[in-house]
């Protein structure tokens, strides 16, 4: 039968999402656990992540023998998992069920922190100032529509086409998290950046995240951005750190 595979991981740990050649992918660690409970045949992903980068809900797909009861699957995929990624269900798809080609979107989050440094969220959140939100969204809003992201992507990523259409890019602010010593703060310790398209090419996202920050630092900042944009010309070609980037979910026909 075919079943897929929902489940989190913490990207720091590994070399990225996809297999790679002498080097320890979240793939790699998922066939290792498969190859101990007799599960052979090498799972395939719907999303690729870079290395650094975490998701709350990846899908992969495999084949297994029809007498797996799926609940003990799960468990027994766990026990031999790496403690740095968690299965979260199982479930039977139909044949014609592919986890990159059937979906439709996928939606990310980008968090940045705004407290004191601290060495237990260093791979978690990208630590910066705090910023202008109003200037962040004005930023963000250009990147929405159908468009030609050639600006936004790392070169040589082999990309068949570099149009994309973003349905959501917006930034929204927390005041009250228990990261900071103190359970509340007046000021927002936390700003998060949310993207929904129906795909991103090879770090879009963080370069989009870099560009839309580095634009709400200053008025004229922002004004450059956007004469650049129009001329499809990034602000900066040096990507946001992968380590506040979580691939939140993929959505499916």
């Amino acid at each position: 039968m075919k079943i897929a595979l929902k489940y989190s991981y913490n990207g720091s740990k590994f070399s990225g999402s996809q297999t790679q050649p002498n080097m320890l992918a979240v793939e790699d660690a998922i066939n290792q656990a498969l190859n101990h409970i007799g599960i052979y045949e090498p799972i395939l992903s719907g999303s690729r992540t870079d290395k650094g980068v975490h998701a709350l809900n990846q899908i992969s797909t495999l084949h297994c023998g029809d007498f797996w009861e799926l609940d003990r699957l799960k468990s027994q995929i766990n026990r031999h998992l790496s403690p740095y990624i968690s299965i979260k269900d199982i479930f039977i798809v139909d044949e014609s069920f592919h986890p990159r080609f059937s979906a439709v979107a996928r939606e990310y989050r980008y968090i940045i922190y705004h407290g004191e440094k601290s060495p237990f969220l260093s791979d978690f959140v990208y630590f910066y100032p705090n910023l202008d939100l109003k200037r962040l969204n004005l930023a963000l809003n250009y990147f929405i529509g159908k468009q030609d992201f050639k600006p936004f992507y790392k070169v040589g990523s082999g990309e068949k086409s570099t149009i994309r259409e973003i349905y959501k890019a917006y930034a929204y602010q927390i005041s009250k998290t228990t990261f900071g010593l103190k359970r509340y703060n007046s000021k927002p310790n936390l700003t998060i950046i949310k993207f929904k398209a129906n795909g991103f090419l090879r770090a879009q996202v963080r370069l989009m995240v870099a560009n839309a920050l580095k634009a709400a630092s200053s008025d004229e900042n922002l004004c450059e951005f956007i004469k650049l944009y129009r001329s499809q010309k990034p602000l900066t070609k040096i990507p946001a750190p992968s380590n506040g980037l979580y691939l939140k979910k993929v959505f499916f026909k």
